[in-house]
């Protein structure tokens, strides 16, 4: 079975566009065939936008598992001084991504990176927003918690969209050991939105 954090993804290409509102704004996205959440806004990624607020002016952003890139869109429409860094494994979301931005004319500084969550990257972040693959097993959201870490400058933010029933309990554990400070922002029909500071 092909999952969405598949590199290249075999299953027939079928290019739709959905539309969707996150804080009464309406967005619209191109999706398709072997990417996440291709019939509509993840409900969970959803709510951690909703929830995002941060202090920081200027930011260095990574859009950690980007999909087809609806958080840095939202995000760079509200920050205009933030830049993005959109990593995904997935060929196909990196290219909707790219055609995503210029659909929503997204003018921030913005890069897309074809990698497996963090290995190989070099660049430190201010902010790295995820929303796991969770079906790709615990080993791996516990890795992308580790790198983000690791990735992550000095007061750097990380926010995780993760459900109850998969692994939350877990990951705020993990989480707890890594930051110095860890709060759940908001919880809504069993998904949780964690952010912690380095």
């Amino acid at each position: 079975m092909e999952h969405y954090y598949t590199n290249n993804p075999n299953s027939k290409s079928e290019e739709k566009v959905i539309s969707g509102f996150i804080n009464s704004k309406e967005y619209n996205f191109y999706t398709d065939n072997g990417v996440f959440s291709k019939n509509g806004i993840d409900f969970g990624t959803k709510t951690m936008l909703e929830s995002f607020e941060t202090d920081k002016k200027i930011a260095n952003v990574c859009d950690l598992g980007c999909g087809y890139g609806v958080v840095s869109v939202f995000l760079a429409d509200r920050y205009k001084d933030f830049s993005f860094i959109l990593v995904d494994v997935n060929k196909r979301s990196l290219e909707l991504s790219k055609k995503n931005l210029e659909k929503n004319n997204i003018k921030n500084n913005v890069k897309l990176l074809e990698n497996n969550a963090l290995s190989d990257i070099e660049e430190n972040f201010d902010i790295i927003l995820t929303n796991p693959p969770i079906r790709a097993g615990k080993e791996v959201v516990h890795m992308m918690m580790k790198q983000s870490f690791e990735r992550l400058n000095s007061k750097g933010e990380l926010w995780v969209v993760i459900q109850k029933k998969q692994g939350m309990a877990s990951c705020k554990k993990l989480l707890e050991e890594l930051f110095s400070h860890v709060e759940i922002i908001t919880k809504n029909k069993g998904y949780y939105i964690l952010k912690s500071v380095k």
